[in-house]
């Protein structure tokens, strides 16, 4: 089977040059999206999320942390590594990604910036693409991801919500909410832009496989696609999802499979949480036998006990030995 190398977006939304930056794109259009702190805010969960892969998935060869203008702690944390860890650890920046399209830095805009990843230079044909919020919590061998060379996608098929009525109901009652992003809304569309128009395969928070010459060749072929969903520097109602594009793209061209185990704890954690649950859930998740993957959205929102509570129940998980061999 040929290489597998993960990516992971992260931003640190609380360093102040980031907001500097930011704050001086806010109009009334974007401002929704724009101050949106939790959207931006990290409490380092990416270094638990590449000790995670290095763990749980020692296949992958490289690991690519992409990043605007940043460098995460773990990449200070690396040089203390052995040289089999450390040199697979890579950080690069938007401008190499971008180095075409320039003119659309700074970018706030998760949508812009995954539609980019292909094009980290040296990335496998294969890799998985994380969120900095997404976790392996058991051993995953390279058939999780990839079956037979074409990627494995996890989630259900649901109808478009043009075809539900009480979502068409919904839309005509509630008109405002239809300018408020939506992830669901977002997959619909990706779909539809590849055919499906009565119903779309809805993924979840899972790590994603993906193709990297499926893409490459995708946008090729549609420079102006890319163009214009790279051109917000916040998320739009009108962007898809590159991954979700892809996915539909592949199913639809017999080079994808797609199965209803999603192997997920997913836990989107809100200010009327209780803390209490959230790390029942993680603990629960460890323990299950079927979980492979976990999604803590919006940690940041946890206090500081319950946050301290789960960042150590995830590190003794994660623990490995990445420290230089004597001898």
């Amino acid at each position: 089977m040929k290489k597998i190398d993960a990516v992971i977006t992260w931003v640190d939304g609380q360093d102040p040059a980031h907001i500097n930056r930011r704050s001086s794109f806010v109009t009334n259009q974007n401002k929704t999206e724009a101050t949106n702190v939790s959207r931006f805010n990290q409490v380092d969960e990416v270094s638990l999320v590449v000790k995670s892969i290095f763990k749980f998935a020692p296949f992958v060869r490289n690991i690519y942390i992409l990043t605007d203008q940043q460098t995460p702690k773990i990449a200070e944390e690396s040089k203390n590594w052995d040289e089999s860890y450390n040199s697979r650890l890579k950080i690069i920046d938007h401008k190499e990604v971008f180095k075409d399209h320039l003119e659309v830095l700074p970018t706030f805009n998760a949508s812009t910036i995954e539609t980019m990843i292909q094009y980290i230079s040296g990335l496998s044909d294969q890799f998985i693409y994380f969120n900095d919020d997404m976790f392996l919590i058991k051993p995953t061998k390279k058939e999780d991801w990839f079956v037979g060379g074409k990627p494995l996608i996890r989630g259900k098929w649901l109808s478009q919500p043009n075809r539900v009525w009480y979502k068409k109901l919904k839309a005509i009652m509630l008109p405002h909410k239809s300018k408020v992003w939506s992830f669901k809304k977002a997959q619909a569309l990706s779909a539809e832009i590849e055919g499906y128009d009565k119903k779309y395969f809805r993924t979840f928070h899972t790590p994603r496989p993906l193709n990297k010459p499926a893409l490459i060749n995708y946008f090729q072929t549609f420079p102006k696609l890319l163009k214009k969903q790279i051109q917000s520097r916040f998320r739009t109602t009108d962007q898809f999802l590159s991954y979700t594009l892809i996915w539909h793209y592949s199913i639809k061209n017999n080079i994808a499979i797609t199965t209803g185990n999603t192997q997920l704890e997913e836990v989107n954690f809100r200010k009327k949480s209780n803390p209490k649950k959230v790390l029942k859930r993680v603990k629960k998740a460890i323990e299950s036998k079927n979980i492979l993957f976990l999604n803590l959205q919006n940690l940041d929102l946890l206090e500081a006990t319950s946050l301290t509570q789960v960042i150590n129940t995830l590190e003794a998980l994660v623990d490995i030995n990445l420290s230089k061999k004597q001898g």
